[in-house]
């Protein structure tokens, strides 16, 4: 597994890690998350270069 140093605003993080806990996870677990969906959503572009 790899770690990733991440700079976002306070404000951002503050929402984050209240959501993560609100919802029983890890700040790491809800942004693990939240990249996933990303990447997920953004599969198109992989695709783009195996052509």
């Amino acid at each position: 597994m790899k770690r990733v140093n991440v700079r976002i605003p306070d404000e951002t993080h503050t929402r984050a890690k209240v959501i993560a806990v609100l919802t029983g996870k890890t700040l790491s677990q809800y942004l693990e998350t939240a990249v996933q969906q990303a990447v997920q959503k953004d599969k198109h572009v992989l695709e783009k270069i195996k052509k």
